[in-house]
């Protein structure tokens, strides 16, 4: 009975567009702004205690800059593969606030502090989703390389194209 049910909702589900909105839901969204990532603590992220390696907090902000670049609509892949442009992360510093755990949900929450000619400085803020403490605070140093061939990467300008899109977002005061 319950599997005749699931086979006849299954047969009546539009793939293309679940799929476009599970891949929209992937990267989070913005709010006033900010970049909101949303994410669960999996069980490879933490100790034998359950708590999340210091290590981890670092990779969960990367996801998040990412997907932030991806809602922009900065497509790095083609940029990288067309242009031979990427970005890179110059300087991080990171402060640990509070410890998150197995199974918590967290966001991740990054905002532009300053835009230069050929980087950009964030902030990005782990939080507890269910107490909104923030757990770690980052800001990070980003600039834009062109990686030639055989050759040391290149810091370069940031295209018109792609200066316009973090130019519509609002700066944070950090």
């Amino acid at each position: 009975m319950v599997g005749d049910r699931q086979k006849n909702r299954a047969g009546t589900f539009d793939h293309a567009n679940l799929a476009a909105g599970a891949d929209a839901m992937l990267d989070g969204l913005f709010d006033a702004g900010n970049h909101l990532y949303p994410l669960r603590v999996q069980y490879e992220d933490t100790d034998a205690g359950g708590i999340v390696y210091h290590a981890q907090y670092l990779a969960f902000a990367e996801r998040a800059r990412s997907a932030w670049l991806r809602c922009l609509g900065i497509d790095q892949p083609a940029m990288l593969a067309d242009d031979g442009l990427g970005f890179v992360v110059r300087r991080i510093v990171i402060d640990f606030h509070l410890p998150a755990g197995f199974g918590d949900v967290l966001d991740v929450e990054s905002s532009l502090l300053r835009l230069g000619g050929a980087s950009l400085k964030l902030q990005q803020k782990i939080i507890n989703r269910e107490n909104r403490h923030i757990l770690a605070r980052l800001v990070v140093d980003i600039g834009l390389v062109a990686l030639a061939d055989g050759t040391r990467p290149k810091i370069c300008r940031l295209p018109a194209a792609v200066k316009a899109k973090f130019s519509d977002l609002a700066l944070s005061d950090g």
